[in-house]
């Protein structure tokens, strides 16, 4: 489980870099001041003021209108600086809305195979497990820019076994009002994955004539599955209208086909556990 803590870890820090890179900058608004005599101060615009009679019009921040005398007001300020907090006015880049998009990059993924609920084996339910980095490509179109749809493949570089290989379909779901440089999507994917998982550990017994000794040992388990994929994701729009995107996902594989490998004789007939695997994904790509 070390792997999933992992990429847990990564995206949380993710969604608090997020606040960091929107960061809030200083600009300025201008009002006129009115001191009362009463102490109170009135923030706004002053409609007018008689010189003579220091009779003075104002308006206030909530848009109403007061008249005031000479005695209801010690003095008066004129278009006095308050700094705001707002986000940083950068220039909005834009945003692909149409035409075919290509994106490739690299996924990290953990997947858990635990066997099936077994009522006669509650303590003693089997499980298996892998870590695979994989290159991934996807092509489609955009239909609007809210919704994108296209074909995925991805393929395994650094596995347990050189078969891990996926292929199938890919939405996006862009729901942010793209205010920002910063894209907010949620990815669903359907696909076809062939993999190798390696068991937690079998107990065994090996015995001689003069003595014997015991241990686990790891066979393997290939899986044909089929994948349904959901999360969400963070695209940072680049200058070139291309976009650099991290996003993470929670896997459910539906299991297809199992073929077991490496198991030893005594268990070459009574082991034939029914996996159900789950896994989460990080991934970093860039689309253009």
């Amino acid at each position: 489980m070390k792997e999933f803590k992992t990429l847990l870890v990564a995206f949380v820090v993710l969604l608090f870099s997020n606040t960091a890179l929107a960061q809030d900058s200083t600009r300025y608004e201008v009002f006129d001041l009115v001191y009362l005599t009463d102490g109170t101060v009135l923030r706004g615009q002053i409609l007018a003021y008689d010189a003579q009679g220091g009779g003075l019009s104002f308006r206030d921040t909530q848009n109403r209108v007061y008249n005031f005398s000479r005695e209801q007001y010690k003095y008066f300020r004129e278009k006095q600086n308050f700094p705001i907090n707002t986000k940083k006015n950068q220039a909005l880049r834009a945003r692909k809305t149409g035409g075919l998009s290509y994106n490739i990059g690299l996924n990290n993924t953990y997947l858990y195979g635990l066997e099936k609920l077994d009522l006669n084996a509650l303590g003693k339910r089997r499980s298996t497990e892998g870590f695979a980095i994989g290159v991934q490509g996807t092509i489609g179109k955009y239909f609007t820019r809210s919704h994108y749809f296209g074909a995925c493949a991805e393929v395994g570089v650094l596995t347990t076994d050189p078969r891990f290989y996926n292929f199938g379909l890919h939405y996006n779901y862009e729901y942010d009002l793209k205010a920002t440089n910063l894209a907010r999507y949620i990815p669903v994917e359907l696909k076809f994955q062939n993999m190798i998982l390696q068991n937690s550990g079998i107990p065994y017994v090996e015995t001689t004539p003069n003595s014997s000794w015991s241990g686990y040992y790891y066979p393997k388990t290939e899986l044909k599955t089929l994948v349904f994929s959901v999360g969400h994701g963070f695209g940072f729009i680049l200058k070139q209208g291309g976009s650099f995107n991290i996003d993470l996902s929670y896997q459910r594989h539906i299991t297809l086909s199992q073929t077991f490998y490496g198991l030893k004789p005594a268990d070459a007939v009574g082991y034939d556990p029914k996996f159900q695997v789950n896994g989460f994904k990080l991934g970093f790509s860039l689309s253009f």
